[in-house]
């Protein structure tokens, strides 16, 4: 008379979080969300931005926005020049997985998460308690958007006069 719901648990992956591999790669080689171009800082946000691609999966465009709106061609470069230095420079390759393991070995990184199945469809989750770093990151993009959208507004007006 009732069919019965069938309950199966799933394995999700999650994405590491970029501002965690950000923060783990500042605590160890120094500051990664610099303006300018100027070593180490450089070098520090290309491992980062490496790092951000092949554990966390990120795209291109969303890393580059994180690192203070940097170009999506200027990360697919960070990404070449970590590829080619891990091949031919021991430390760096050395220094890329110690880095690796640290983020996933992280107590905030909680890689999996299990979702239970109900007929089919997720049952309800509850909702993560907001974090500091949620927040410092998130007021750290809202101050990015506000900044370029004044330079945008500025520059249009000095065009227009």
């Amino acid at each position: 008379m009732f069919a019965r719901e069938r309950v199966e648990s799933v394995v999700i992956a999650r994405r590491i979080a970029i501002a965690e591999i950000d923060r783990a790669v500042a605590g160890r080689l120094g500051p990664t969300r610099v303006m300018g171009n100027a070593q180490p800082a450089v070098f520090n946000r290309q491992v980062a931005m490496y790092l951000a691609k092949a554990l966390g999966g990120w795209s291109v465009t969303k890393i580059g926005k994180f690192y203070n709106g940097r170009h999506h061609t200027t990360v697919c470069y960070a990404i070449r020049r970590i590829e080619a230095l891990r091949a031919i420079n021991a430390e760096v390759d050395g220094l890329v997985k110690a880095l690796a393991e640290e983020i996933k070995s992280s107590p905030t990184s909680d890689c999996h998460r299990r979702i239970h199945l109900i007929g089919g469809r997720p049952a309800p989750i509850q909702v993560a308690a907001i974090t500091e770093e949620f927040l410092d990151a998130l007021a750290d993009r809202l101050i990015s958007r506000l900044r370029s959208s004044m330079d945008e507004v500025l520059l249009r007006r000095v065009l227009q006069k």
